[in-house]
């Protein structure tokens, strides 16, 4: 038995290596946590004792749950976005907005600009005309993207991205998993009650479906209470923050290579 589970776990900890970080990170850990009841009850009801079809199948099953919840969290998370209107923060640009101190701003606003070859708005525009104060921002935010993708070169950022990532998707996936956690804890507790045959042949079957009723509570709890759309607007603030603050680092002049390096790295090609 403890030879099967280590191969399964072998199997899906190679699987999950296709992933690249963020994919793994926001999209497949969320898809776990929302399923984690579901996949619990999916494991207990086959017997690991042995190797067979059965086995073969619940595992697939579980592959294909991961799978598909993932698929679902980037669908779901992206109306999310939508919805709440987050993962842009142009208002962080604004005078104003203590997310970011105002020099600081005042250095990136005529930064980005010149790199836009537009004005900036000016704070008297930024009152009359906010809408079109934010295209301006959010042509930023959008220029700042694209010149900030090396991970190794910005990684405080990508944390931040990640971050957002996880718990829109999560947010996401927040009313599937509850439906679905009312489905197991109505299935665990038919089975105490009814005891199926099939069922009460299983080893120690009753404990481990009181212990799969209780990972669904508390799952649930979890779910209303931490999952929320304050926790995804204030992961979008803090990834915006230290999507403008990515200035400082492409304000700074590119490293001279000196000639030593340079002919060490000639040398090596």
């Amino acid at each position: 038995m403890m030879g099967l589970a280590t191969a399964a776990v072998h199997s899906m900890v190679d699987i999950f290596k296709n992933f690249d970080t963020y994919s793994l990170k926001a999209r497949v850990f969320p898809a776990l946590i929302a399923g984690l009841p579901t996949l619990a009850l999916l494991f207990i009801i086959v017997p690991w004792d042995h190797l067979s079809l059965s086995q073969t199948i619940s595992a697939s099953m579980g592959l294909v749950l991961i799978f598909a919840f993932a698929d679902m969290a980037r669908n779901r998370g992206k109306y999310i976005q939508a919805k709440l209107g987050t993962g842009e923060t142009p208002e962080q640009w604004h005078r104003g907005n203590a997310d970011i101190p105002e020099g600081s701003k005042d250095r990136f606003r005529i930064f980005v600009a010149n790199q836009l070859k537009q004005n900036t708005p000016s704070a008297d525009e930024e009152k009359a005309d906010p809408n079109r104060a934010n295209d301006f921002y959010r042509s930023a935010g959008a220029w700042l993207r694209d010149r900030t993708r090396d991970t190794r070169a910005f990684p405080i950022l990508f944390g931040e991205n990640i971050t957002y990532g996880f718990r829109r998707n999560l947010l996401g996936l927040k009313s599937t998993a509850l439906v679905c956690n009312i489905l197991v804890l109505a299935f665990c507790t038919g089975i105490i009650y009814i005891r199926p045959r099939y069922f009460m042949s299983l080893t120690q079957i009753e404990e481990k479906l009181i212990i799969v009723i209780a990972a669904v509570l508390l799952h649930s709890a979890y779910m209303v209470f931490a999952v929320s759309k304050y926790a995804v607007r204030d992961a979008s603030r803090a990834y915006g923050r230290q999507l403008i603050l990515s200035c400082d680092t492409l304000m700074k002049p590119p490293r001279a290579v000196s000639p030593k390096k340079e002919v060490k790295s000639n040398a090596s090609r």
